[in-house]
């Protein structure tokens, strides 16, 4: 189904993506702030200028920084700010060998790591994502193959609200099963299916549907609806 075609692509994008979002971000992070050649020291802010950026309202800071090298007094402007910033504040800050003029605050350069780390959850999402059904498809198989094959009956079509592609919600069947061992009656739904099957159960005059379920644990199961499918070819 086109749904199916589009829901794996999605998760294959979301792991591409992610993954080059976070090697990206890293090579730069890596790049810029290059920690092998600076000089941790303390500093003192001498200035904070703040203005108004855009029609917004939002506000920017430049903070401007003293601080000695090699008895040298230098002032520099800072590479961020922190609301807990005031002038006359000593903190910790580092300074390039080469270029002592360049300087900055280390935990204010975490900051920079804000994309990598949604590159990565992007990725850990879609790996997720694709784990997820590949392991469905091979639990599906396994239980076709081991499992204790059961007749359900066929009650009622009904949409997965909880999941969506493409802004379109999937189908699932609901069948039930009287087992006759406990006298206890067990509810099953299938895996999502993207084209309504109830015209083709009723055409069919389907009443029950198989159901392979694990011996030692029936919320391990798989109802097939390869009568549903097999006829039909999406060609959207």
């Amino acid at each position: 189904m086109r749904e199916s075609k589009v829901e794996s692509l999605i998760w294959i994008i979301f792991a591409t993506f992610g993954a080059i979002f976070f090697l990206i971000g890293i090579a730069i992070f890596g790049k810029v702030f290059n920690y092998e050649n600076t000089v941790d020291t303390v500093g003192t802010i001498t200035k904070i200028y703040s203005y108004y950026r855009g029609a917004d309202d939002d506000r920017d800071h430049d903070v401007y920084v003293s601080y000695v090298v090699d008895g040298k007094k230098y002032e520099s402007r800072l590479n961020g700010y922190s609301s807990t910033f005031y002038e006359g504040k000593e903190i910790k800050i580092y300074y390039d060998k080469d270029n002592p003029n360049k300087i900055g605050v280390k935990s204010l350069d975490l900051i920079f790591l804000i994309f990598p780390g949604i590159g990565l959850i992007f990725l850990i999402m879609g790996v997720i994502g694709i784990i997820v059904r590949i392991n469905k498809k091979i639990v599906e198989k396994y239980l076709k193959k081991n499992g204790e094959m059961i007749y359900g009956d066929y009650v009622e079509t009904v949409f997965n609200t909880s999941y969506h592609v493409n802004g379109k919600n999937p189908y699932n069947i609901i069948c039930e099963w009287n087992n006759p061992l406990d006298n206890k009656k067990y509810i099953f739904r299938s895996k999502n299916m993207w084209i309504n099957p109830e015209n083709i159960i009723k055409e069919k005059n389907i009443s029950q549907f198989p159901i392979y379920i694990d011996r030692n644990n029936k919320n391990k199961y798989t109802i097939d609806i390869d009568v549903l499918t097999d006829n039909i070819v999406d060609l959207r």
